[in-house]
């Protein structure tokens, strides 16, 4: 009985004093270059993806070839992995070959460390498949 009385008055400080029990979070700023053709847009994804629910995402509409900027809000404080691809035929998708290869320009990094605070990170797309077919 004791630990229930407990209990409720540890519910009851936390409503007047605004703890929610959330981990804290930041907005990140994730700077996008390396784009080649002005179509498309620009899917971004910051977060862990065995956890699609808790990620944070974003999509950028690309209207020329200069860098697009994208800020994902709410981006839980510490270590957290960034994917971006260009979808250039806007069907939501990363689009692969046969042999699993990215036929679309792409940029995946793992173990950032997101700050309280300012946050911002370059993200260069490649086009994989080109790069391997160039190195035949």
């Amino acid at each position: 009985m004791k630990t229930l009385k407990l209990f409720c008055v540890v519910v009851v400080i936390s409503l007047f004093t605004g703890f929610t029990g959330n981990a804290q979070t930041a907005d990140v700023t994730i700077v996008v270059n390396g784009i080649k053709d002005a179509k498309g847009k620009i899917m971004i994804a910051m977060g862990d993806q065995l956890k699609p629910s808790e990620m944070k995402y974003d999509m950028v509409e690309v209207a020329s070839t200069d860098d697009v900027t994208c800020v994902l809000k709410d981006v839980p404080v510490g270590i957290s992995n960034l994917y971006v691809f260009q979808d250039l035929n806007e069907n939501y998708q990363l689009d692969k070959d046969e042999k699993s290869i990215p036929v679309e320009p792409c940029f995946s990094k793992e173990k950032l460390d997101v700050k309280e605070g300012e946050n911002k990170f370059e993200a260069k797309l490649v086009n994989v498949k080109e790069m391997i077919e160039g190195k035949k």
